[in-house]
């Protein structure tokens, strides 16, 4: 694409995925809206609808990359459309699957260990595995995310949480 003198190469297929989500996330937010405007019916939706519209702004203008003319005729020239541009390295798809592992033993642990132990393991093995060495920086930053994540539940949500500690 050429506005004026610049080139732009697009990313059309993450540009579709992240407007249909936003469009998903609108769509369920007026639906939401139109049920019911009391707080109790839009605690936990409109916030999160309206950060995930926010992120939205943040992330479409990432699709759209500034490139020069003779490199955006030569890559489209070489390059296969069917192709996969992504490089699948082995360590990456072993982060991700760690990272999914600790996910479930998130959500299998919220009840045995209670929500507060639950978290900041997860907080701490999730920075382990994508590669944060600083001990001082994995408790600090565990912790902070404990304590923002067990405060806020219990501002928002009228029900108990089980906690061990906190």
């Amino acid at each position: 694409m050429r506005i004026g003198r610049q080139t732009y190469a697009i990313d059309y297929g993450h540009l579709a995925l992240i407007t249909l989500i936003a469009a998903a996330v609108f769509w369920y937010l007026l639906d939401a809206r139109s049920v019911s405007l009391s707080v109790n019916n839009l605690l936990l939706v409109q916030p999160v609808a309206i950060f995930a519209l926010a992120m939205y702004l943040f992330v479409l203008p990432q699709c759209f990359r500034k490139v020069d003319a003779r490199e955006a005729a030569r890559t489209a020239s070489e390059q296969d459309p069917l192709s996969r541009n992504i490089p699948a390295e082995r360590s990456d798809m072993l982060r991700m699957a760690a990272l999914s592992v600790s996910l479930g033993l998130l959500v299998l642990l919220l009840d045995t260990l209670g929500f507060d132990i639950a978290i900041f393991l997860f907080t701490l093995a999730a920075m382990v595995i994508c590669g944060e060495r600083h001990p001082v920086r994995l408790l600090l930053f565990s912790c902070a995310v404990t304590l923002v994540a067990i405060y806020g539940f219990r501002a928002m949500i009228p029900y108990p949480m089980p906690t061990t500690l906190l």
